[in-house]
């Protein structure tokens, strides 16, 4: 028997398979106002999440005025016509409610968490606040103030630069893809009150919205109070991102107080209309996307250089984005951006067992993506603004359960040769200027030096 300090180890366990699992039935319906609803019955939910995905993308900010519809997300459950001040907090805290949103690249989504039993009156409170929101001046100054803070706590977080600098340098000039999300320096002090409210009035309206109520019983709530939020308006027309072909391939931020070197590699790619999105996705993982993956490999079990490196295919309202995130010792920062590079170059075939790997992996972790009403109303909120179907998640599942690495109409790496372009990538680095610089260089990368007020600005 194997023993350790006079220990007996036991056995390791057996891994079996775990059991069939699919994405939560979808119930489809229309309004009599025309907004679209999906109901998702979840027995055991007894937190019911009602989400909205508006049509109030941050590409529909006017110029200058980046962090507009993030602003008013955050607004608008300060206060209501009918409830001032901190009366809408107190209504909706007296029956267990809780609001929240985000604001991003394809659209706003805004929604309740509630106990079950009181859905009828957070319902009520919900359809008050799409309608009737203050977006008071001092509500709207005090988020501002917040908005202030948090760019200069980003300014000071390495990460969050070197994404800034790899999407500056993706991005062209000026695009509010190449811009961060709360906005800039320069675009937060033109954001007001009236500014909030003017966009409010224009975007959050029922056109290009979808609700959706996730949880247990929801089949058989009374929605029709939904049915008072009106509001008509026009769709975004939002023009297909396209990425920068002029510009430097790698942007440096300088950090000299730095203790590492983040570093983000990105370029842009197709999207989940594609159909070998789902072999892109099982070639992500397999590359960086988990432990066992080949930049982790590298990067971390053989070089020593990162406690990890994470590789991430994400949808776009149109097409997709690859990105390879990691951090490592400054002194090594350039050795990890060449070696890194390599590895995504690289002609070595992904074996099928890596892909297995990865496949299983990917797969196996969607019923811990999915375990709660909310996580499952914002991705049906958001596939229904994309133009899918609710139960789009199934189909892409079984599309990735049978990807091979050489097999098929998409194989693993055919998606990985076809879709990723060698030349493609753009960087973002944050650390030590003097020394990751020069080091760059001495490995044939001529980075463009900036400043954390220039990513931000």
């Amino acid at each position: 028997m194997n023993t350790r300090n006079d220990r007996p180890l036991t056995d390791r366990p057996a891994v079996h398979p775990g059991s069939p699992w699919s994405f939560p039935r979808c119930i489809v319906e229309t309004l009599s106002t025309g907004l679209t609803v999906v109901r998702v019955p979840m027995p055991g939910q007894q937190i019911v999440t009602m989400e909205i995905g508006l049509d109030a993308p941050l590409g529909a900010e006017p110029a200058g005025f980046e962090g507009l519809a993030g602003l008013v997300v955050r607004t608008a459950d300060e206060s209501t016509n009918q409830h001032p001040g901190a009366a809408f907090a107190e209504a909706m805290e007296s029956i267990g409610a809780s609001y929240d949103g985000s604001a991003g690249l394809t659209g706003s989504h805004v929604g309740v968490d509630v106990p079950v039993t009181r859905f009828d009156a957070a319902a009520t409170l919900f359809v008050e606040l799409l309608n009737t929101t203050s977006l008071a001046e001092d509500d709207i100054a005090r988020q501002i103030d917040a908005a202030r803070a948090s760019l200069a706590q980003s300014s000071q977080h390495g990460s969050a630069l070197a994404g800034m600098a790899a999407a500056q340098a993706l991005w062209p000039v000026g695009s509010r893809l190449s811009l961060p999300t709360i906005g800039t320096l320069s675009s937060v002090d033109n954001l007001s009150a009236a500014a909030a409210r003017e966009f409010w009035a224009a975007r959050w309206t029922i056109c290009g919205a979808v609700l959706v109520v996730a949880g247990e019983g929801v089949e058989d709530l009374d929605l029709s109070v939904f049915e008072g939020w009106n509001t008509s308006g026009s769709r975004s027309h939002m023009s297909a991102p396209q990425s920068r072909l002029d510009g430097p391939r790698i942007i440096l931020v300088d950090r000299p107080d730095a203790v590492q070197a983040d570093v983000r590699i990105q370029q842009t790619t197709v999207g989940r209309r594609h159909p070998g999105w789902p072999a892109l996705n099982v070639a992500c993982g397999a590359l960086g996307g988990t432990f066992g993956s080949r930049l982790n490999q590298v990067l971390r079990e053989e070089k020593g250089w990162s406690y990890g490196v994470g590789m991430t295919a994400r949808p776009l309202y149109d097409g997709g984005l690859v990105t390879v995130a990691g951090a490592f010792r400054t002194e090594v920062g350039a050795d990890a951006v060449a070696e890194a590079l390599r590895i995504l170059t690289s002609t070595d075939d992904l074996q099928a067992d890596e892909v297995n790997d990865a496949r299983d992996h990917s797969v196996g972790i969607a019923p811990l993506q999915y375990d709660t009403a909310g996580a499952v109303a914002h991705q049906v909120a958001a596939l229904v603004e994309a133009g899918l179907a609710p139960n789009w998640v199934d189909d892409h599942l079984a599309a990735m359960a049978l990807t091979s690495a050489h097999d098929g109409e998409w194989s693993v790496n055919r998606a990985w040769r076809e879709l990723l372009n060698p030349d493609g990538w753009r960087i973002g680095v944050c650390g030590r200027a003097d020394e990751l610089a020069p080091a760059l260089a001495e490995r044939g990368f001529e980075a463009v030096v900036v400043n954390p007020t220039d990513v931000m600005s």
